[in-house]
């Protein structure tokens, strides 16, 4: 019971962030892309490899780790979404669009992974 409320309370808390960072974007830009769902990949991409380094330091027990990568990140970023657009893309006749949100996406993501890792392994060692 207590890994299913941690996952939970993790992908609640994590679905949250992830609507509150698409409005603010959306808000704050005027760009025919989804800039919403590309900062929660690229920050979630990020935490993933941040936290991914860090915990092979130090222990943290199961449910933490269930809470924090498959609750927390599992909620926040959006796979789904991202996949929907670039269809989106591809049914409004834009394949380039779709094929360059695609491509920017995923090549900004590992980078993204990599950094955090790098982040994490250089102030934490």
């Amino acid at each position: 019971m207590v890994k299913i409320l941690a996952v939970g309370l993790g992908g609640a808390a994590g679905s949250l962030g992830r609507y509150f960072i698409a409005v603010l974007a959306e808000r704050v830009s005027s760009l025919n892309f989804p800039i919403g769902t590309f900062m929660v990949n690229i920050i979630g991409s990020l935490l993933i490899g941040f936290f991914w380094s860090y915990f092979d330091k130090i222990h943290i027990n199961n449910e933490f780790r269930l809470f924090l990568f498959t609750g927390f990140l599992g909620g926040f970023t959006t796979f789904s979404a991202f996949t929907r657009e670039t269809v989106q893309y591809i049914k409004a006749g834009e394949p380039y669009h779709a094929l360059s949100y695609l491509l920017f996406s995923n090549a900004t993501g590992i980078v993204a992974v990599m950094l955090g890792f790098f982040i994490s392994y250089r102030l934490l060692r």
